[in-house]
């Protein structure tokens, strides 16, 4: 009789082992997975943190140069140009009108620049605050045969108005604040599309 109470007892036991090996074993794949569910959380707070300073980084594009290429649609250069600067207009226009000031007629401007340009080169250009006036016009008919020129809208009873001399060796900030300062209409959509083709003044 004390045998199989022996016997019963080391069975008892046995099973106690078994379940606190169990027991270990749940325990073990309790913490196992919650140190994947704290790394998964950490992730997950850096994917938030990451997507977060994603605006940060696309910042300074915004508002920044203004690419000139060959696929670019001319009119889409006239948008972000006046966009940027508001009192300005880039006007693109036949050659023989080019240095005119009075009877200046617009070309197609809903063309890309690698339809309407003579030249092909290999200068890159980005259009930006400190690009003078008179440098960019020359960049155009220069390097890429298209006839440019910087304007104005509202000066002293023009609709649309080519300043000349001083002007355009002004950068495009100092002429845009010289528009502004001198009482000129921002440009707009009504604007815009006056320049874009037939006669603009």
């Amino acid at each position: 009789m004390a045998t199989a109470k022996k016997t019963t007892a080391a069975k008892t036991t046995a099973k106690k082992t078994t379940a606190a090996k169990t027991t270990a074993k749940k325990t073990t794949a309790a913490k196992t997975t919650a140190k994947k569910t704290t790394a998964a959380k950490t992730t997950a707070k850096k994917t938030t943190t990451a997507k977060a300073a994603a605006p940060k980084a696309a910042a300074p594009k915004a508002g920044g140069e203004i690419s000139v290429n060959g696929n670019k649609i001319i009119q889409t250069v006239q948008k972000e140009f006046s966009k940027k600067f508001e009192y300005l207009t880039l006007c693109f226009i036949v050659d023989e009108d080019r240095g005119k000031s009075v009877n200046v007629k617009g070309i197609n401007t809903e063309k890309r620049i690698s339809e309407v340009r003579k030249k092909v080169s290999t200068k890159e250009i980005s259009i930006h605050g400190r690009t003078k006036v008179q440098n960019l016009e020359d960049y155009f008919w220069k390097e890429l045969g298209i006839a440019c020129q910087v304007g104005i809208c509202g000066y002293s009873g023009h609709k649309h108005y080519f300043p000349i001399g001083s002007f355009n060796q002004e950068s495009l900030t100092s002429a845009n604040e010289w528009a502004k300062r001198n009482g000129c209409k921002k440009v707009g959509t009504t604007e815009i599309k006056e320049i874009c083709s037939g006669s603009i003044f």
